[in-house]
């Protein structure tokens, strides 16, 4: 009798023929070339250009060929901002202190002044770096609060009758209720901190009214550059010094609720 061969070997073969087709399609030998006219024409300068930093100059891969942005007024595109490093390092200087345009490298020194209308957010913004400086201030004030003496009108009564547990150094606590942190660092506050700084010569951003800075939104951006900066020192020296900078370069120079 002879011998049949087993079912596994023709379903084995049959597998093996299945997968070959696909394996023919999609192997080759060699890599196709790129058509002429796809292909990018060669510099005739070999000589490598000098790389700018990103601050000073829109990356070339996101310029469109036209002009896209049209105003209904050619007086509303009439803007223009701080370009001088020496400008900018005056301003750090006053805000942060003898050496405070050393805190931070160039690229982030001009990122933490840089709003998202300014050349359309092509060289980043710092709307991120004021979510970290917003959360700091906030902290920080709350730390300040607390650490009053307990304020009048502090202390409420329990609607049920019922007794809180007390001790000493959480009577300080009920000070949130009659005082919060936009108390100390909310945005009038801050955003005459910042001219008094001079931030607003070297903000970068573009207002929809040249010629009415307030309906533009100066007070948003420029309380947004303020928690930009904190937040920059937050990242790139951590919380215990950027809580040393906010107590004692910001919260210090506030005016004081009465």
């Amino acid at each position: 009798m002879a011998l049949q061969p087993s079912r596994s070997f023709f379903r084995a073969r049959h597998a093996f023929r299945t997968v070959t087709p696909c394996l023919r399609t999609y192997a080759t030998e060699t890599t196709p070339s790129t058509p002429e006219s796809f292909q990018v024409p060669k510099s005739q300068n070999t000589t490598p250009e000098p790389s700018l930093p990103r601050w000073s100059q829109t990356p070339a891969g996101m310029k469109a060929p036209m002009q896209l942005d049209h105003a209904k007024s050619p007086r509303n595109k009439v803007w223009s901002v701080n370009n001088d490093p020496a400008k900018l390092d005056e301003m750090y200087d006053r805000l942060l202190g003898p050496g405070g345009s050393r805190m931070l490298p160039e690229e982030l020194k001009w990122l933490a002044v840089t709003h998202k209308s300014f050349d359309q957010g092509r060289r980043g913004f710092n709307d991120k770096l004021a979510l970290m400086g917003r959360l700091t201030l906030v902290m920080e004030a709350t730390k300040e609060i607390v650490s009053k003496a307990p304020l009048q009108g502090s202390r409420q009564a329990d609607e049920l009758g019922r007794v809180p547990f007390e001790h000493e150094q959480l009577a300080s606590v009920d000070n949130l209720n009659v005082e919060g942190p936009k108390d100390v660092v909310g945005k009038e506050k801050l955003f005459g901190f910042a001219s008094s700084m001079g931030l607003l010569d070297v903000v970068r951003w573009k207002p929809r009214l040249p010629r009415n800075l307030e309906s533009s939104g100066v007070e948003v951006v420029l309380n947004g550059a303020v928690m930009a900066i904190v937040g920059a020192i937050t990242l790139q020296h951590g919380s215990v010094v950027a809580s040393n900078v906010v107590r004692e370069r910001i919260l210090a120079r506030l005016p004081k609720n009465n």
